[in-house]
């Protein structure tokens, strides 16, 4: 487990082949066992085979090909309508607060990574796609989902037919820290990063681009900023206390 999990690469390239019903099913009932906080399971996965469907995405996603080649493709979603719905509150302008949005969201993004170790122990690989929230209304439209029910990202999976590198994270002093939030090496310790992502990135690009990790992260700061995402959210229900 440790090995699988210190080996993960991102999968955009799938071999011509079905995954089996049985892979699928055993996917599924793993992603339902990821923690959920207090059991409420705010999410709700579709599984999209309509090709015309994935074809869409694969467009709205900004023309990621892999949304459209993969063999199958998952749309996690967060769910507070079923909580809604069937659960009795003494006060229903509760599921608008930010507090339950927050809990869907990390319910819904602890089901996919469930989902994805799953599907890697399997020996299937995989990618996870944000890129439709490029337009949230027009994935909620394609899937007729209800208020309060949010399309947050794809898991799109496959026996891999690519062996990319694996990809340096950040140092770990940055990211773990000891009873206080010390940064006193922080900034060291990211140049040596973006050296070291440079690196990676003028292998990895045909033209041999020396980009580092603070420049490549402007540069998806700069792109996709879904100004709208906000509204969004808040015309479906979310986020209006």
């Amino acid at each position: 487990m440790i090995d699988l999990l210190m080996n993960h690469v991102s999968i955009r390239k799938f071999k011509d082949k079905n995954v089996e019903r049985d892979m699928v099913d055993i996917i599924i009932q793993c992603a339902q066992m990821a923690p959920t906080s207090n059991n409420l399971q705010t999410y709700t996965i579709i599984e999209v085979r309509d090709e015309g469907k994935k074809k869409e995405l694969a467009e709205i996603a900004g023309d990621q090909p892999w949304v459209e080649e993969a063999p199958l493709v998952l749309l996690f979603c967060a769910d507070l309508n079923r909580s809604k719905e069937f659960i009795k509150v003494d006060n229903p302008q509760i599921f608008g607060n930010a507090e339950l949005y927050t809990v869907a969201v990390v319910d819904t993004a602890l089901a996919c990574q469930k989902a994805l170790i799953t599907a890697q122990s399997l020996g299937l690989g995989g990618v996870i796609v944000g890129g439709i929230r490029n337009d949230m209304d027009a994935v909620h439209n394609m899937f007729k989902l209800p208020e309060l029910v949010a399309p947050l990202f794809l898991l799109c999976l496959g026996y891999p037919d690519q062996n990319p590198d694996l990809k340096p994270r950040l140092p770990q002093n940055i990211i773990h820290k000891i009873d206080y939030y010390d940064d006193t090496r922080d900034r060291e310790l990211i140049e040596e990063y973006d050296k070291t992502m440079e690196n990676y990135y003028s292998k990895r690009s045909s033209k041999q681009v020396k980009v580092g990790w603070t420049t490549h992260c402007q540069r998806a700061f700069s792109r996709s900023s879904r100004d709208s995402t906000g509204s969004f959210l808040r015309s479906i229900g979310f986020l209006n206390r």
